[in-house]
């Protein structure tokens, strides 16, 4: 796990969601577009004024930018979900099912 990384892969992907361009979100929390490309490629991580006001450029609670569990590696998805499938009733099974088959389709 790389924290930089994944908190820079979080923030563009929540950025892109709100139809957002970098140089965007740069200006609405006053930084330079370049500064802004180094978090979001992992190169720079932002102190914790900047990462408030990403939270409020973006509308979202600050602890969302740390949501990161989704960008580990297939292999550990695949493992962490069959180990949470192992513990859902016969009822949330067929639920998940369907979930996953309207995804794939």
């Amino acid at each position: 796990m790389d924290l930089k990384r994944d908190f820079g892969l979080r923030l563009k992907e929540l950025r892109n969601k709100k139809g957002i361009t970098q140089y965007q979100l740069a200006e609405m929390v006053d930084i330079d577009p370049k500064h802004m490309s180094h978090i979001e490629t992992g190169r720079s991580f932002p102190k914790a004024d900047l990462i408030e006001k990403f939270a409020n450029a973006l509308k979202i609670d600050y602890t969302k930018l740390f949501k990161t569990e989704h960008l580990q590696p297939k292999g550990t998805l695949i493992k962490q979900i069959n180990a949470l499938l192992l513990k859902a009733s016969d009822e949330e099974l067929k639920n998940i099912y369907k979930i996953i088959s309207s995804l794939l389709d």
